[in-house]
């Protein structure tokens, strides 16, 4: 279970870990998470705030997601692709329109369809391990245009 893997990193001790400023890539960057999962959410918040991220949400509608996306300033943007079974892709393109850098983070069975239809976009498949996750966000900060 995705869950478990994800909460297993974090409950051993790699969130911990980031506390120097030298382990904190994401200091200073606001990071919209948008995931369902609450759990996931959760463990996925802390994980970015131990990173040095302040977040926004975490989003768990496309709705809410949309609204975070229209009209909040942010660094970058970690996306699960479906959210209560809508997909996420209105407000990926809401960011990328605005200049920010997004990640897709998803058990959506067709990544590669996904790489080629967002080919600016980051996608990591779930489970990943907690420092590809904050390497991703962290390139995608730095690929944004807006903060």
């Amino acid at each position: 279970m995705t869950l478990d893997v994800f909460s297993m990193d974090y409950r051993f001790g790699y969130a911990d870990r980031m506390s120097s400023d030298s382990e904190m890539p994401l200091q200073g960057a606001k990071i919209l998470v948008a995931e369902d999962d609450a759990i996931l959410a959760f463990d996925i918040s802390i994980l970015l705030q131990k990173a040095g991220a302040s977040i926004l949400g975490p989003a768990v509608t496309l709705n809410h997601t949309m609204t975070i996306a229209a009209n909040t300033p942010m660094s970058a943007a970690l996306l699960d692709v479906s959210l209560r079974g809508e997909e996420v892709f209105p407000a990926a393109r809401v960011l990328t329109e605005r200049g920010v850098g997004v990640v897709f983070y998803t058990g959506y069975a067709e990544v590669d369809k996904l790489k080629r239809e967002w080919p600016n976009a980051e996608v990591l498949t779930k489970p990943a391990p907690p420092r590809r996750l904050v390497d991703a966000v962290a390139r995608a900060w730095g690929e944004s245009t807006v903060v």
